[in-house]
Order: C-alpha cells, then structure tokens, then sequence
C-alpha cells in the first residue's frame, strides 16, 4: 500500500469517526450531561465542516473553509470554557474571543472579499488565533483548579489536558501554513498526516467520554 493511499484512507476515516461518535451521542442523548451534549455538537460542527471542506474541494478551491472552520472552533471553546470548565465566566477571556473572532473576519473579508486570491501568498493566521486563545483557556483552566483540586473534576482534568496537547500541536502545524500549501518536494504531506492522525485520536477521545457518560447515567 502506497503512501499516498494511507493518507487517502486516514482522510476518511475522520469524517467515519465524526459519524460514529455523533451516532452514539444521538443514542444516549438522553442520558448524557449537558456538557457532553456540547460535546456532540461540536462533533457535529467538525463534521459539517469537514463535508463543507470535501465538497468546495472537489469542486474548486476550499480555502476559505479555514477561516470559517476557526471561527466556529473558536466561538465552541469560548462558550464550552466559560460554560463547563471554568470556575466562573471569565471576562477577560470572553474578550480574547471576540477579539479573536473579530481578527478571523477581518482576515475572511481580506482574502476572499477585498482582494483577488493568491494561493502562493495566501498565509491565514485565522487557526493559529483560534489554537492560541484555546491554548490560554486551557493553560486558565489549570490556574483556577490547582489549588482547588476535586478528585470528582478528574475527567474534567483529562479533557483539559487532550485539549491543551491537541490546540498546540495543532498551532505548530499550521504557523508554515504557506509553506505546507506551497512546498512542492512532499515533506507536507508529512505533516498533514501528523495531523490528521492527531485529529483523529482527539475525535476518538470525545467519542470514549460521550460514550462512558452515556453508561454512568444508564447504570446509575
């Protein structure tokens, strides 16, 4: 098996987990939290976008579905932090979000509205200010519970940490962004399979806690 069939076959196998978790989610929906409903929403988004991506792909370019998909990605955590994980709301942090998504429009309208496409100068920041206002929730979270440590708030610890490890491998994937559209020797292709293997265990992460959720409740 070629490589370039590995990486064909990893390339669907997300859009295959997204279903899957989104079925299980849709299952026990009435008995998981509210926060694990969140959860299978954002599972739902990625999906939306990764079918978006697929589809404007076969048919011409689908570059756009970058800044679109931080966007979404970033409005999510902004929410989900300040709903689930953290103490309390934080302003500050609500602020970085807007800011962020302000700054992610901008870039949308500067690309694909003001001015004519140029792939080879096309160099978006949108993902790296979504991953890094992520980043700083996450690194937030870990602030406000540390001296407040609940063995019952483990799993809300773990996911805190897949979060925090998936954001910032992420963020170094897609500073070159120019570079991994550009470069023509196939390195790229390294790194875009990296990262699709990271997704994919992020995916099957989300998939396990919807799933464990859903068993505590039906147990209990």
């Amino acid at each position: 098996m070629t490589f370039f069939y590995i990486a064909k076959a990893i390339g669907f196998a997300s859009p295959t987990i997204l279903s899957i978790g989104i079925s299980i989610g849709l299952y026990q929906f009435n008995r998981i939290n509210n926060m694990h409903k969140s959860i299978l929403l954002y599972m739902v988004l990625m999906l939306g976008v990764d079918l978006a991506s697929r589809f404007l792909g076969s048919s011409g370019n689908n570059l756009i579905v970058l800044p679109i998909f931080s966007l979404i990605e970033l409005s999510f955590f902004v929410f989900f932090y300040n709903k689930y994980l953290l103490s309390q709301p934080n302003k500050i942090l609500i602020g970085m979000g807007v800011a962020g998504a302000l700054f992610i429009v901008a870039e949308i309208l500067q690309y694909f509205v003001f001015n004519t496409l140029n792939v080879k100068q096309f160099q978006p920041y949108a993902k790296v200010a979504d991953n890094f206002i992520v980043i700083i929730m996450a690194l937030v979270f870990f602030y406000q519970k540390m001296n407040s440590y609940s063995e019952t708030k483990w799993d809300n610890f773990k996911l805190n940490i897949a979060i925090l490890v998936f954001f910032t491998f992420n963020t170094i994937i897609f500073l070159p962004f120019n570079f991994l559209i550009n470069e023509s020797s196939g390195v790229k292709h390294y790194f875009w399979i990296g990262n699709l293997i990271m997704v994919l265990l992020f995916y099957i992460y989300l998939t396990s806690l919807i799933w464990k959720n859903g068993r505590v409740k039906q147990v209990s």
